[in-house]
């Protein structure tokens, strides 16, 4: 799969020209590889150069553009829950995500644990003490 061109300049698809050169000169500075010492910043330089070559000259920036559409319509056709047939209608509500709520209630029953045993601690009311 081709990688996108905008996200990595860290752009939209409305971006302007001297949007596009900022973004690139911003990543160019950032991951040169003299610049830059990690073992994959020659790689992903060369991304960034390929992305800034394609998005910088109109007509390929316009061929690009084109073939987004056309792979973001093939792939949102595509899109249905797991498990359905393509012709089955769903009108199902998604169930909600329990994992942040669980980390919320996990987080406070830690916080007044620990906070028991710091008022403890402070307090002296260990029972070995007297």
């Amino acid at each position: 799969m081709e990688e996108d061109h905008y996200m990595i300049l860290g752009l939209s698809q409305s971006a302007t020209a001297e949007e596009i050169a900022k973004a690139y000169k911003r990543m160019a500075l950032i991951y040169h590889p003299d610049k830059n010492n990690h073992p994959r910043t020659e790689e992903y330089f060369k991304k960034i150069r390929a992305a800034f070559e394609v998005l910088s000259d109109s007509e390929s920036r316009a061929q690009y553009d084109r073939s987004l559409k056309r792979t973001s319509t093939l792939r949102s056709s595509d899109v249905r829950p797991a498990g359905t047939h393509p012709r089955q209608q769903t009108d199902q509500v998604g169930s909600p995500d329990l994992f942040p709520t669980l980390c919320a209630v996990g987080g406070v029953l830690v916080g007044l644990f620990m906070g028991y045993n710091v008022f403890r601690a402070f307090n002296g009311s260990n029972s070995g003490n007297k």
